[in-house]
C-alpha cells in the first residue's frame, strides 16, 4: 500500500521505499546501520524495545529491554553479541539467534519476535503514516548522526510473555532506521521523543546539542497530515539522578498547527551507547492535545556528566 501524497505537508517529504532495506555502508570509521522498534503499554505501565545494528564490516548484534512499574521486578535487558552476518541477509528476513525482524521493504509492515529465557516478544507493526526522513529537512541529517534517519509510527499487536505471565496487546508503537556515521561523542546532550494517541496522532522530535549548536528535527502527524516541526519548547522534571519523571512540550509545525504533549514517566531504562554516552529511555503515559496515549522521552547524556552531578548533587 502506498501512502496518500495528501498525507504530507510538502511533496518533497516523500522518500524512496528502497530505504526500508539494508544499505551498503562505505568503508569509513563509525559506519553503522540500526533499527529499533519501540512499544509502550500505558495501561500496564510496561515498555519494551528491540534494537538491532550492523556495521560496515557486517558485524551485527541486537538488544532487547523491558521495564516499567507494571513489570513488578527489575528491568529485563538482553544483548546478543556481535557476529559476522552475510552481506546477502536483508531486513526482509533478519535473523540473529532467536531474534527475527521481517520488514516488507515498503514502509508498511513488519513482524518482530524475540525468544529468550528471560522473556518472549512477538508482534506485528503496521504503519499508519508515511515515514519521516531527516534528509528532507532544510539542513538535512547531521553527518555525525547518520547519512539519513527515518522515523515512523504504527499500530502494533502481539504478545509479551514473562515467566507464566502473558500480556496480549494491541496499540501503537514506533520505529526508526538510520545508516551512516554514528559519533556519539560529537553530542553534548539530547532529547529524543516519540509518542502516539491511537492512530490519529503521532509526534516525533530529536532536539540535540552538538558542536555548540541546538538543532531540532521531527514532525507532527494529526488531521491525517504529517508536517515538520517549526518550533519546539520542552520543559521536564527529574529526580536527583537526572532521570526524567515528567515532561511538557509545545510544538508549532510548518502548517502553523499548535500541538501540546504532556507525559508522566513510569520507568527509565539506561541503554549504554558508547563508553561515555548513555541513552536514558523514559517510558510514559501521555496526552497529545488532551488525547491519551503512550510514548517515551529518551535523554542522551555523557556518562561522566551524570556521574559528576550524582556525586555533587543537583544544584
Amino acid at each position: 500500500m502506498a501512502f496518500d501524497p495528501a498525507a504530507l505537508a510538502r511533496p518533497a517529504m516523500a522518500i524512496d521505499p528502497v530505504h526500508d532495506g539494508r544499505h551498503t555502508l562505505p568503508d569509513l570509521p563509525l559506519m553503522r546501520e540500526s533499527i529499533p522498534y519501540c512499544v509502550v503499554l500505558p495501561e500496564h505501565e510496561i515498555a519494551l524495545f528491540t534494537y538491532t545494528w550492523v556495521d560496515k564490516d557486517g558485524m551485527a548484534g541486537a538488544a532487547m529491554g523491558i521495564w516499567g512499574r507494571g513489570l513488578g521486578r527489575a528491568p529485563i535487558a538482553v544483548r546478543l553479541p556481535d557476529r559476522k552476518v552475510p552481506d546477502t541477509m536483508g531486513f526482509d528476513d533478519w535473523r540473529i539467534d532467536d531474534f527475527t525482524m521481517r520488514q516488507d521493504l515498503s514502509f508498511n509492515r513488519a513482524d518482530v519476535s524475540w525468544r529468550s529465557e528471560e522473556a518472549e516478544i512477538a508482534f506485528t507493526y503496521e504503519a499508519f503514516h508515511p515515514p519521516y526522513a531527516y534528509s528532507t529537512h532544510k539542513d538535512g541529517c547531521p553527518s555525525y548522526a547518520a547519512d539519513d534517519r527515518i522515523e515512523q509510527s504504527g499500530r502494533v499487536s502481539g504478545t509479551l510473555r514473562i515467566g507464566d505471565r502473558t500480556i496480549d496487546f494491541t496499540g501503537s508503537g514506533h520505529r526508526d532506521h538510520s545508516w551512516g556515521r554514528r559519533d556519539w561523542d560529537a553530542l553534548h546532550y539530547y532529547r529524543w521523543f516519540q509518542g502516539q494517541s491511537g492512530d490519529a496522532f503521532s509526534v516525533h522530535f530529536w532536539e540535540f546539542y552538538a558542536l555548540g549548536r541546538r538543532q531540532v528535527r521531527g514532525y507532527v502527524y494529526k488531521d491525517a497530515v504529517m508536517a515538520e516541526i517549526a518550533t519546539l519548547d520542552v520543559d521536564w522534571q527529574g529526580d536527583s539522578r537526572l532521570d526524567q519523571t515528567a515532561f511538557q512540550c509545545d510544538i508549532i509545525d510548518e502548517l502553523g498547527r499548535a500541538t501540546r504533549v504532556e507525559g508522566d514517566v513510569f520507568g527509565v531504562f539506561p541503554l549504554p551507547a558508547a563508553p561515555n554516552f548513555v541513552l536514558n529511555e523514559g517510558a510514559a503515559r501521555l496526552t497529545i492535545d488532551g488525547n491519551p496515549g503512550g510514548g517515551w522521552m529518551e535523554m542522551g547524556w555523557p556518562i561522566s556528566y551524570l556521574e559528576h552531578v550524582r556525586e555533587a548533587g543537583v544544584y
